[in-house]
């Protein structure tokens, strides 16, 4: 049951970029969209989080700022830079350089936390990078600002993932998501209005990918997630969840019509099998705060 629920969060994540794709498509702006992601998940998130017990305004006044921050910084911030490079990027190629973000925390934690670096970790190191090289190789040049924004995504998840890791051990995992997507969506709902976007979706195709953003790659994938990851450990969770960016490079071709070119494919290929080798390494001992996309 916990692997079935890992992997449909998984898959559930994986249609994010696509949403994201169909929702430009149907004229709304970025910061409309996370908006409208944010603020809708948050509800839904709160309502699941009271029927648990784990009501966040229980939450010590400090944990509850600092998940606030995590949620209205980093993964406002997060969020934002990766909707913006899809605006011009294929999803196939912003999911697979977003998957570079195990690779940076493993650095991170060596440059800030004094963390040891195995072998494999090496291993991974050197395949994640290669993989980044291919890929933007691979892209043309006039999406050189897109692709700045496409790296940027990761490197700040990396950040909340850091940030967020003591914090998270502290706090219920759902009550704290709640908090976290509070945060995220005043953020997004500030920005929308200093950029004239707070306005609800004009046509029926807004509102259908709206609702659908909020609840398929937002609150049941993380939801899903949150439900399997006390049956089957963190780290083998992480490891099934590498289905993510196979999900949305299936779904980009399929409905977007995404082709992504060989050299960029094996980039990917690099990419995913990076990730793989740094959960195997951490198989038994790996631990991070709550996952959100």
């Amino acid at each position: 049951m916990g692997v079935a629920m890992i992997l449909v969060s998984a898959t559930g994540f994986g249609t994010n970029a696509i949403l994201a794709k169909l929702a430009y498509r149907e004229g709304l702006g970025t910061s409309q969209t996370l908006a409208f992601r944010f603020v809708l998940a948050a509800f839904g998130m709160w309502g699941l989080a009271l029927i648990l017990r784990q009501n966040p305004l229980r939450f010590e006044r400090l944990r509850l700022l600092t998940l606030l921050a995590l949620g209205g910084v980093f993964y406002f911030a997060q969020s934002l830079t990766y909707f913006t490079a899809l605006r011009t990027l294929p999803a196939s190629l912003c999911v697979l350089i977003a998957y570079i973000y195990p690779s940076l925390v493993v650095v991170a934690g060596w440059l800030f936390l004094r963390r040891s670096v195995s072998v494999w970790h090496a291993v991974a190191l050197v395949a994640s990078f290669l993989g980044v090289a291919l890929l933007v190789g691979g892209a043309h040049l006039q999406i050189a600002w897109s692709l700045v924004f496409a790296i940027a995504a990761p490197t700040i998840y990396t950040a909340y993932i850091l940030v967020g890791e003591s914090v998270m051990g502290s706090v219920p995992a759902v009550g704290a998501s709640a908090v976290i997507m509070t945060g995220a969506g005043i953020a997004f709902c500030i920005l929308a209005a200093f950029q004239g976007e707070l306005v609800l979706p004009s046509t029926a195709g807004g509102w259908a990918v709206g609702f659908a953003i909020a609840l398929i790659p937002t609150m049941i994938a993380i939801s899903l997630f949150l439900a399997g990851l006390p049956r089957i450990g963190a780290a083998r969770s992480s490891l099934l969840s590498t289905w993510e960016p196979v999900v949305t490079v299936l779904l980009a071709a399929a409905l977007l019509g995404d082709r992504l070119l060989p050299v960029q494919l094996l980039g990917g290929v690099f990419i995913i099998a990076a990730v793989i080798v740094v959960q195997w390494a951490h198989l038994w001992k790996w631990s991070a705060p709550t996952a959100l996309k």
